[in-house]
């Protein structure tokens, strides 16, 4: 195990749950994609800890009121520490035998051989990070410390190098959870690396294996796509790499249209938009943008053109919304916002001043805008006209923080 003694600037928060566990007898480290960021000069989106205290453990040093275990297949605590919340987990080792009994009786015939379906067998902290993913999101440090711990002796050199490394055995560990495939390729989308030979190798051969995947997880990490500044390029990694005929197939089956050259540049303008604080990042938005796409090949439009109103466009609309993103599917209210955005946008695009009073009104308008400045600088090169016919409405105000680390890793569209 390599050692690196260094001070990364982390939530004091999350430097709190650490000491408290550390002061009540436990081991306790942040753990993960944090450590990756903060290596890179980046902000973390979140402070994942893990320690060696049990889910029951855990609650009973913050109190029932600030401490709640979820989870079934993998049993974990969200703990509130003025009013931020955090993802707690305790150390794991391999998975307990349960599973071949399961295969005895049949009920997981169907499935890849070692594939976990139960992760609640606690562990040491060194038998956690060997059944992890990849060697750069397998880093513990201890801020009590000021110490990062490397076990596989890989981490700290990978993530200076861009690599994207399997932990063990590459085939091994995409058996156990297929969604790690998609997390491999997330990360060269996200920070340009580049995958490992054997790693590579086994990602090509068990691609097929996403499909094996809980259609319940698969939905939320298309929600993390789409949440995500780097959602054009998740998508072309995806694509390049093969994988997206099995996550998206949809998509996949446009691809290399006009619409779907047209859905990239508008994801990345929305990107660019959100990362420099103009508008918040919004998974309805990123979904109207993709299913614009399917709404105006199926109206037989060309790509930014948009469509007319007609007495069936509301069902097209509406079916464009789920058919993009089959086989997964959307909650409910992100489909119903994406729908209502894509009703009026060619109202606003088109001045339709006779409703504008009715159009500033509607619930949607605030997104439907912000997604026909994003339309005006992908078609038009400007939106200072679109902008100064539909004025901002001040009450829907909700800007990000611009990330001054993240532009320099963005890829521009051509």
């Amino acid at each position: 195990m390599k050692k690196l003694k260094q001070q990364l600037p982390i939530s004091r928060n999350a430097y709190d749950i650490v000491s408290r566990l550390q002061e009540s007898g436990f081991e306790a480290y942040i753990v993960g994609g944090a450590i990756r960021d903060l290596l890179l000069d980046r902000d973390p989106k979140d402070f994942d800890i893990s320690t060696s205290a049990t889910p029951e453990e855990v609650r009973s040093v913050f109190g029932r009121r600030f401490a709640r275990i979820i989870g079934k297949r993998f049993r974990l605590v969200h703990v509130y520490m003025n009013g931020e919340l955090f993802e707690v987990s305790t150390f794991r080792q391999e998975p307990d035998s349960d599973e071949q009994e399961l295969r005895k009786q049949g009920k997981l015939a169907d499935l890849p051989e070692h594939l976990i379906v139960s992760d609640n067998a606690f562990g040491s902290a060194e038998e956690d990070v060997w059944r992890r993913d990849f060697t750069v999101n397998a880093l513990f440090y201890d801020p009590v410390k000021g110490e990062i711990l490397d076990y596989t002796e890989n981490g700290i050199d990978d993530i200076q190098n861009g690599i994207v490394r399997a932990i063990g055995v590459p085939a091994l560990r995409f058996e156990e959870d297929p969604v790690r495939l998609l997390r491999a390729l997330k990360l060269v989308a996200q920070y340009d690396f580049s995958v490992e030979a054997e790693t590579e190798d086994a990602l090509f051969k068990q691609m097929h294996l996403i499909q094996c995947a809980a259609p319940s997880r698969l939905s939320l990490e298309l929600e993390k796509v789409l949440n995500s500044i780097y959602s054009n390029r998740h998508l072309e990694v995806f694509h390049d790499y093969g994988l997206l005929k099995y996550f998206l197939p949809e998509i996949d089956a446009l691809w290399g249209t006009g619409h779907i050259e047209y859905m990239l540049d508008m994801l990345y303008e929305r990107n660019c938009r959100v990362d420099e604080g103009a508008y918040r990042s919004s998974i309805s938005i990123a979904l109207a943008i993709i299913a614009a796409a399917f709404v105006e090949y199926r109206t037989n439009n060309e790509p930014g053109s948009l469509w007319d109103h007609s007495p069936d466009i509301n069902q097209i609309i509406e079916d464009a919304v789920v058919h993009a993103v089959k086989p997964l599917t959307m909650m409910i209210r992100m489909r119903v916002s994406a729908e209502k955005i894509l009703q009026i946008l060619p109202e606003l695009v088109y001045g339709n001043t006779r409703r504008r009073t009715q159009l500033m009104q509607n619930r949607s308008y605030p997104h439907a805008r912000e997604l026909g400045i994003i339309h005006s600088c992908v078609t038009r090169k400007s939106s200072s006209e679109f902008e100064s016919l539909w004025p901002f409405r001040s009450e829907h105000t909700s800007t990000g923080r611009r990330n001054n680390n993240s532009n320099s890793h963005k890829k521009k569209r051509s």
